[in-house]
């Protein structure tokens, strides 16, 4: 893929094999999806190398989900927050657990949907003050934003002893597969993030990348490219 660095990249033996999501897609274009996690879960050692932590320190941002241990996850964020300006953004998808409070601990934005906060906080997210109330709790983790995706109901970020910004969807043609969107979502914050856009921009260029995601069949494929969401964004 265009611009992602490989040198980092390591192949596991033994017959290890590589994680898979199985995507059972429905005539709406919702989706269910089931995790493999083989080699992505598999193998890693008790310590990175600080070869390995070295490059989260030169990050502009780190973005990091649950289809990998806590452990490591916890690893990298501590690496990060020890760096000064690297912010860590941590997409509440994949495992479906309660979270460590020592990876929250160093996290600077979660970004679960509506159902993971749900699971995460043990409270109802049905509605608007439910999910206020539910990203509440988690600034009581010592998580001070909250980046909650909504689905059609757009998004909203919670910043503590801020009032939350919330972010209608750019509508789609015509909605094909919303698999990816959430994380084309969350990506494509943490993009105008380290760009040094206001959170506002932030969540509108965001809304627009999952709006184009989601008139395209595919997860990688579906993810759009600058130009499109830039050329989205001055058009609405």
């Amino acid at each position: 893929m265009v611009g992602v660095r490989l040198e980092h990249l390591k192949s596991l033996g033994g017959g290890v094999p590589t994680g898979h999501a199985m995507v059972m897609l429905q005539s709406d274009g919702q989706n269910s999806i089931i995790i493999v996690g083989g080699a992505n879960m598999s193998s890693w050692p008790d310590k990175l190398s600080c070869q390995d932590l070295d490059v989260v320190k030169k990050a502009g941002i780190v973005l990091l989900q649950r289809e990998i241990p806590d452990s490591v996850n916890i690893q990298v964020a501590k690496a990060a927050a020890r760096s000064v300006g690297v912010t860590v953004i941590m997409d509440a998808g994949g495992m479906d657990a309660p979270m460590p409070q020592e990876l929250l601990n160093f996290v600077d934005i979660l970004s679960p949907n509506e159902s993971e906060l749900g699971r995460l906080t043990g409270t109802p997210t049905e509605n608007f003050e439910q999910i206020s109330q539910a990203a509440a709790k988690c600034h009581k983790m010592g998580v001070k934003q909250i980046l909650v995706k909504l689905g059609a109901k757009g998004s909203a970020l919670f910043v503590e002893g801020e009032e939350p910004i919330r972010q209608p969807i750019i509508p789609a043609a015509k909605v094909l597969d919303t698999t990816g969107a959430g994380d084309t979502f969350t990506a494509s914050f943490a993009v105008a993030l380290v760009e040094g856009k206001s959170k506002e921009e932030c969540l509108r260029f965001a809304a627009a990348a999952a709006s184009l995601c989601v008139q395209v069949k595919g997860a990688i494929t579906s993810m759009p490219d600058r130009k499109s969401v830039l050329n989205l964004l001055q058009s609405v």
